[in-house]
């Protein structure tokens, strides 16, 4: 019988808190460390935002429903509260009401913006056809070649 007893092993260290945007200067690193559904929320309050509607949870949530089935207020608040804990979106008072309104940070519209970018590069490569995708596999495989990374079997 092997020696090797898993069961006394601690199990993994959790966190305590979610990370704070002080470790992930870059943009990518924050942007994939977001969950998809805070990525939607923050997509849904700039939509909002553009479209000149202040940003309630009830209006994100409606924004939200034409991507996922219902959007409930115990899913959606907490999440709206991980995003303003990252300094991306912020909770602002409207006179009168007791329901914040949220807007998005300059660091929040960055992060869409830089994430809009990276997505654009495909769009671009649609608009230009099969032909651009054929030279970019023409063009790897020509660096790969002459780095000599390319495994051939």
């Amino acid at each position: 019988m092997p020696d090797d007893d898993s069961r006394d092993l601690e199990p993994p260290a959790r966190a305590a808190e979610s990370p704070t945007n002080e470790h992930t200067t870059d943009g990518r690193r924050a942007w994939i460390e977001l969950t998809g559904f805070q990525r939607d929320c923050l997509e849904a309050v700039a939509r909002r935002e553009r479209d000149g509607y202040a940003g309630y949870p009830s209006g994100i949530a409606w924004t939200l429903e034409h991507w996922y089935p219902t959007v409930s207020r115990a899913r959606l608040e907490p999440n709206l509260r991980a995003l303003v804990g990252r300094g991306l979106v912020i909770p602002r008072d409207e006179r009168g009401s007791s329901v914040p309104a949220y807007r998005l940070t300059d660091t929040g519209r960055e992060m869409l913006c830089r994430q809009a970018d990276r997505l654009a590069v495909f769009r671009d490569l649609r608009a230009e056809g099969d032909d651009a995708v054929e030279e970019g596999a023409v063009r790897e495989e020509q660096v790969d070649g002459a780095t000599g990374t390319r495994d051939e079997s």
